[in-house]
């Protein structure tokens, strides 16, 4: 379970940040951090707690979609959209409070 964890921990990281810093900004402890505090505060601000649950059922417990639908009482579609579209909001508020990041999409 751990490496599944670790992977899905990488497809985040890369979801959200992937090509990190533009090539005059050096990629040190400071600058990851910095990323880490916002990356907390959007998801904090910016997720639903259905998006917030299922985001920390994927990404850190390292459950499945369909273990996740089964725990919250949903179907593996529904989560599936909630993990979607809250990538989607942490990468559009990242954009605005991080505007040196880069995305991959």
């Amino acid at each position: 379970m751990a490496a599944r964890s670790a992977r899905r921990n990488a497809l985040l990281y890369d979801a959200l940040y992937r090509t990190a810093l533009e090539p005059e900004r050096s990629t040190n402890r400071r600058d990851l951090e910095e990323a880490s505090r916002l990356l907390r505060l959007a998801i904090q601000n910016e997720l639903t707690e259905r998006q917030r649950a299922c985001l920390t059922l994927y990404y850190i417990e390292g459950h499945t979609m369909q273990e996740i639908a089964e725990l919250l009482g949903t179907t593996r579609g529904n989560v599936s959209k909630r993990i979607k579209n809250a990538v989607e909001r942490l990468r559009r508020a990242l954009r605005y409070s991080a505007p040196g990041l880069k995305f991959s999409r």
